[in-house]
């Protein structure tokens, strides 16, 4: 008898030691036991290029957060899209992200499979006030916001200083000084402006920079959202004005429409042409060998008239950090203020990378002049920036978009506003 009482109270105490062991189970990603124990993290990343330095930041903030235990997978653009995809649709995002914002990212938010940071980020309002104008923004909805920007993406016009000295040149501010600094260069038989037709997307950075600094940013977004179409007045004039630089002043490279983005940008970093509209991805390529003493830049023009200011960049907070609805919501945030800190992301921010903060903690003397003049030039001047028009619009109306404007630039193109109208 009493070793059947004492057989029932051991077996008694094996469930309840299992109940109480189930109980301390965390959700998501993230394991979570008894007092002392680790929480488990996992980021899913497409930094790629910056993982060693990414990894050393995770290692330090294990080292000082005992409790947590953070690893970090990355992957290849594409490989990443491929698993977010997998991922949304069975509902197991990773405990936090580092994705671009745009359609995956808003589908995320409206599936309630992101954690919402604000009230965290509230309080801590030296770190929110540092974050450059639209940052934050670019990653809320309804007022709540759901991750923290670490990259920014902005084109300008990059311009050889050799070519533009010797031929007593100044970088052109407006459309009117534009059009004067291509017409003085084919006069001297040297290539204004490289870009990549075959591309088509390079193209409309010049359609679409002109768009906003006709008619500002309300055209594009009323079109956008289907309450008027690309046939508004500041379209029709941008496309006019395109063809005019492209055309009619033979801005372009003989030949353009047909030229890809290496070769379009070779031409640039062999010194070949004057002038080269792209986003800063491009300064990689400008750093090598002693080309980037050469290389200047200015904010895209503005037009007379027009109610975009020169400061206002095509571009924006290509990519966030983010945590998951179902992860611990303390452990993974503090995660990503250490991985978005200037201090941890200082040594990317050095190389040919665009700080999100306005005041990033760059040291110059470690830096590229170039890098570090363009990142201080943006930090300061920056007053907002507007979309890609191939990624802010549907994947139809993108690749008519696309169409119609290298054919607005073709050499048997059809009025401009016909063309705008096959956009819809």
């Amino acid at each position: 008898m009493k070793k059947g009482l004492i057989l029932l109270l051991a077996m008694m105490m094996v469930v309840m030691a299992g109940c109480s062991s189930a109980g301390n189970k965390a959700e998501g990603g993230s394991t979570e036991g008894a007092s002392g124990d680790v929480t488990k993290l996992t980021m899913w990343s497409m930094e790629t290029r910056n993982k060693d330095i990414i990894e050393k930041s995770i290692k330090q903030f294990n080292e000082e957060h005992p409790n947590v235990e953070l690893t970090a997978e990355f992957f290849e653009d594409e490989a990443l899209k491929t698993k977010m995809k997998v991922a949304i649709t069975g509902n197991q995002v990773p405990d936090i992200i580092t994705y671009w914002s745009g359609e995956t990212f808003d589908t995320l938010v409206s599936n309630n499979m992101l954690g919402d940071i604000t009230e965290p980020l509230n309080k801590d309002e030296a770190f929110k006030n540092d974050v450059l104008n639209g940052g934050l923004e670019t990653f809320s909805y309804d007022g709540k916001n759901y991750g923290i920007p670490v990259l920014f993406s902005g084109v300008s016009l990059w311009y050889n200083k050799q070519i533009f000295e010797e031929n007593g040149l100044t970088p052109p501010t407006t459309y009117a000084e534009l059009l004067s600094v291509v017409d003085q260069l084919n006069a001297k038989n040297i290539v204004p402006i490289t870009v990549a037709g075959k591309d088509r997307w390079p193209v409309l950075h010049w359609f679409s920079y002109l768009a906003q600094r006709i008619g500002g940013m309300e055209p594009f977004e009323k079109a956008k959202k289907g309450e008027a179409d690309f046939t508004q007045d500041s379209f029709v004039k941008a496309g006019e004005m395109l063809r005019e630089l492209a055309v009619d002043h033979k801005g372009f490279i003989n030949g353009f429409l047909g030229l890809d983005y290496a070769a379009a940008e070779s031409l640039f970093t062999n010194g070949k042409a004057a002038m080269y509209l792209q986003g800063e991805w491009a300064m990689n390529s400008f750093l090598d060998g002693d080309f980037a003493d050469k290389v200047g830049f200015v904010p895209f023009p503005t037009v007379d008239g027009g109610q975009g200011g020169i400061n206002i960049y095509q571009g924006g907070f290509g990519a966030g950090m983010a945590i998951s609805s179902k992860t611990n919501q303390e452990a993974a945030y503090e995660a990503i203020r250490f991985l978005t800190d200037s201090l941890q992301r200082k040594e990317i921010n050095e190389g040919a990378n665009i700080s999100p903060m306005k005041n990033p903690g760059l040291d110059e003397a470690k830096m590229n002049p170039l890098a570090f003049a363009y990142d201080s030039s943006i930090s300061s001047s920056l007053e907002g920036f507007f979309s890609y028009y191939d990624q802010a619009l549907d994947a139809k109306r993108a690749e008519q978009f696309l169409n119609s404007v290298g054919a607005i630039v073709g050499q048997n193109a059809s009025s401009v506003k016909d063309e705008l109208a096959k956009i819809k």
